[in-house]
C-alpha cells in the first residue's frame, strides 16, 4: 500500500520538479550585450569613456592645463590571459607611455569573459579608473559550464600627451564590485 502512494505522489511531483529545468527561458531577449552598452559618465574635472575607448568627453575644469582641457585616451585595450595566478588581485606598471594593468577576475561560467566596462581620467587629480568586469558571452542556444572560471586580463591604457600619476583599478564580478589595486607613479 505504501509502495502505490509514493508511486502517485512521485508521478505527480515530478513534471513540477523538472518544470524548472526544461522550461523556456527568457534568454538574452531585452538584455544589453557589452557591446552596445555604453557606461559613461561626465565630471567636472576628468575625462571618461565608454570600454571601447571611442566616447571620450572632453571636458573643462578647473584643474587642467593652460587651455582647460584634459588628455584623450589614444589606447584603451583589454586582452584576455591564459593564466591566473591570484584570483581577484591586480596589478599596476607604469612606464614611459602609459599604464598596463595584469589582473585576474572570476567568472560566474565557462561563458565569462574579462571586459573593460568602465575608463576615466580625472585630471585634477592625475587618476586613471578602470572598471574590469565577468561578462557572460554566449548565444541563446548555447550551454555553459557551471562552474566558477578564473579570467585572467591584461589591459593597457594610454593618454594624449601625459602619463596618469595615480591608477585604480575595480572589478565587478562573481565577488562584487569592489577597488583591488591603487597604485602611485
Amino acid at each position: 500500500m505504501n509502495r502505490r502512494t509514493v508511486l502517485a505522489g512521485t508521478a505527480m511531483l515530478l513534471p513540477l520538479a523538472l518544470a524548472g529545468c526544461l522550461g523556456g527561458s527568457s534568454g538574452s531577449d531585452g538584455e544589453t550585450t557589452d557591446t552596445e552598452q555604453t557606461e559613461t559618465e561626465q565630471t567636472e574635472t576628468g575625462t571618461e569613456t565608454d570600454a571601447t575607448g571611442t566616447d571620450e568627453l572632453p571636458t573643462t575644469g578647473s584643474g587642467g592645463g593652460a587651455s582647460g582641457t584634459h588628455p584623450r585616451f589614444t589606447e584603451s585595450s583589454l586582452t584576455p590571459l591564459d593564466e591566473c595566478p591570484s584570483p581577484g588581485e591586480a596589478s599596476v606598471a607604469f612606464d614611459d607611455e602609459g599604464v598596463t594593468v595584469t589582473g585576474c577576475i572570476v567568472g560566474k561560467n565557462g561563458c565569462t569573459v574579462p571586459s573593460l566596462e568602465h575608463l576615466s581620467y580625472d585630471g585634477q587629480e592625475g587618476l586613471v579608473t578602470l572598471v574590469v568586469a565577468a561578462v557572460e558571452e554566449r548565444d541563446d542556444d548555447e550551454m555553459c559550464t557551471e562552474a566558477l572560471e578564473n579570467l585572467g586580463y591584461e589591459a593597457r591604457v594610454a593618454l594624449d600627451g601625459t602619463v596618469p600619476s595615480a591608477v585604480v583599478v575595480v572589478h565587478d564580478d562573481v565577488n562584487g564590485k569592489r577597488e583591488v589595486a591603487r597604485e602611485e607613479r
